[in-house]
């Protein structure tokens, strides 16, 4: 019930993004940015980006860590599913604050999503360098943590990637 209720949530929201006024789906203080200079070159926006995403995952995992000492179930879902809307927007906000060249589209897009390449990677070694803490200790849950932690942030990756490359302008410089 709460799975198809929160698959239904989502897919509104997908079908509201997908509108023809994109305009309302802009963060306004992201499109701010645009009148200073250091967000026409795109490794300082790059580096914002990577800023940002560290500031979204830590955040929401600090807020997860925290619903771990209350007993409300099902909470975590509406939290993740929120950090999901609102990385979307910020990177849909940044990739069309400004008209892009398609190289700096690109570098933008590979520095910003690289935090989410890091923790791939950091997942990955710790996937494989599983080992027993005790004699007899079960490995298998500390993998599948792992291997959901690298699908997560794999996922992460290429879509902040794909919509900052991707996603065309509205404004003109």
């Amino acid at each position: 019930m709460t799975l198809t209720f929160l698959l239904l949530l989502l897919g509104v929201i997908v079908l509201a993004m997908a509108g023809t006024n994109r305009k309302l789906y802009v963060m306004g203080w992201i499109n701010s940015l645009r009148k200073y200079s250091w967000f026409s070159n795109p490794w300082l926006v790059g580096l914002f980006l990577f800023c940002v995403n560290v500031l979204l995952f830590g955040l929401t995992g600090l807020i997860l860590f925290g619903l771990s000492f209350l007993m409300i179930p099902f909470i975590h879902l509406f939290i993740m599913v929120a950090a999901v809307i609102i990385s979307i927007l910020v990177w849909n906000s940044i990739a069309s604050s400004r008209s892009w060249q398609k190289w700096d589209r690109l570098k933008t897009g590979g520095i910003g999503s690289s935090f989410y390449l890091i923790l791939t990677i950091f997942f990955s070694y710790q996937w494989v360098s599983v080992e027993p803490q005790f004699s007899g200790d079960d490995t298998f849950m500390a993998a599948l943590g792992f291997m959901i932690g690298i699908v997560v942030t794999g996922v992460a990756f290429l879509t902040c990637f794909s919509m900052i490359v991707f996603t065309k302008s509205q404004f003109a410089n």
